[in-house]
């Protein structure tokens, strides 16, 4: 696993190169650069995992570096370090894909912790292309090419649910989507797994804000947006008859059970 440090500051990322225990992440590179320019750089030599980069960087920022890198390599998890907390600044990492946001300054131990879990995402999305790559070598080899069309309807709805987390999803677009009536939907979604699909919609987001809540540092409201709740207030409600909790309260007591 290679990683690449960006910040106009050298101070700040000679610190951070020798602050955090890179090998107990076990990052094999640990790359630095002082601008987006020399950060290119790098990218252009070498594979880079994982990128943890200042926002403010002038002339240009992070989040310019961030969608040239996205034009052009797949599969880089991005953190961003910033030492301004602007709500603006948050929402447009979110927009872009970032893995995690973390204000600075910030202890040694809570960066590791950020890149230990991109570091996990890095090794799923890894598993999952040696696994696609070898279901598309079994099914050539067979002479069966793999396809989604093979799924049952609610595996398709279940599907495009998880693929549009971040959408307020209504049944008549699921059903849309994978050309079925959307009362005949409800009632296969009802039969096949004893939930209703409007319960099942609620429960992926839910359980996709608890894993945001406790895994990342983004703002709640932010959160909330990810998950298709335009309204604050509304997600807070659902999501504390959902867990018992506030979003806030279910942070707090998510990292006091891993400390």
């Amino acid at each position: 696993m290679n990683v690449l440090i960006v910040d106009d500051q050298p101070e700040v990322v000679e610190s951070m190169a020798a602050g955090v225990n890179w090998t107990r992440l076990g990052a094999e590179n640990v790359f630095t650069a002082y601008s987006v320019k020399e950060a290119q750089g790098v990218f252009e030599r070498d594979r880079i995992d994982i990128l943890l980069c200042d926002i403010e960087m002038p002339p240009t920022n992070g989040f310019a570096l961030l969608r040239w890198v996205q034009e052009r390599f797949s599969g880089v998890v991005c953190i961003f370090l910033t030492a301004h907390a602007e709500f603006e600044y948050a929402q447009e990492a979110v927009k872009l894909g970032s893995f995690d946001y973390i204000l600075q300054p910030a202890p040694y131990a809570e960066i590791e912790a950020a890149v230990e879990r991109a570091a996990c995402k890095v090794r799923e999305a890894e598993n999952e292309r040696r696994y696609s790559a070898y279901v598309q070598y079994r099914g050539e080899k067979d002479g069966e090419a793999p396809n989604r069309a093979e799924q049952t309807p609610v595996q398709r709805a279940m599907d495009y649910i998880r693929r549009n987390i971040d959408k307020d999803l209504s049944r008549a677009d699921i059903a849309e989507a994978i050309y079925l009536n959307p009362e005949y939907l409800s009632r296969l979604f009802k039969r096949e797994t004893g939930s209703s699909l409007n319960d099942y919609i609620i429960t992926e987001k839910m359980r996709t804000a608890q894993s945001l809540l406790g895994d990342t540092n983004i703002p709640v409201s932010i959160i909330a947006t990810k998950v298709g709740y335009s309204n604050f207030s509304y997600f807070s409600q659902v999501f504390k008859k959902y867990t018992g909790l506030s979003p806030l309260e279910y942070r707090t007591a998510k990292r006091r059970r891993k400390l």
